[in-house]
């Protein structure tokens, strides 16, 4: 699979598919860079007659939509049209890369209905400050 990242580079690189999973094209990814992890968008089928052995494996499948083909092939246009990198293009059209990850677990105290503090909120080690949170 050919993968294209996010950074002026001059193409999409090439990168393995492991074994149980299925990729679209448009389909967001992670894959290995160097030492770190980077998000990319799965460009269309791999080829360049790379050795097979020599690939690095796709680490995941980021559960979002997929990057319409539209928008794949104007990101395509741009590039060839003020000859950028095609990495650099895609950059401006995920610029919210923050956008792709999960979000994060919110922790949140409530009082419970009945007004009175709930056997379970003493066993959570329940503080004098909370006491007074919940108590607000």
């Amino acid at each position: 699979m050919q993968v294209l990242l996010p950074l002026p580079l001059a193409g999409a690189y090439d990168y393995r598919v492991p074994e149980g999973m299925a990729l679209a094209e448009g389909q967001f990814v992670a894959v290995p860079l160097g030492r770190r992890e980077a998000v990319g968008v799965v460009w269309g089928e791999g080829g360049h007659g790379i050795a097979p052995e020599k690939l690095k494996d796709v680490t995941r499948a980021l559960d979002v939509p997929a990057m319409p083909e539209s928008l794949r092939r104007t990101i395509d246009w741009v590039a060839a049209y003020t000859m950028t990198p095609p990495g650099a293009v895609l950059r401006m059209a995920m610029s919210v890369s923050a956008a792709l990850e999960p979000q994060k677990l919110i922790l949140a105290y409530c009082r419970p209905e009945g007004g009175e503090t709930d056997a379970r909120l003493i066993d959570a080690r329940l503080t004098d400050a909370r006491r007074r949170v919940l108590a607000a």
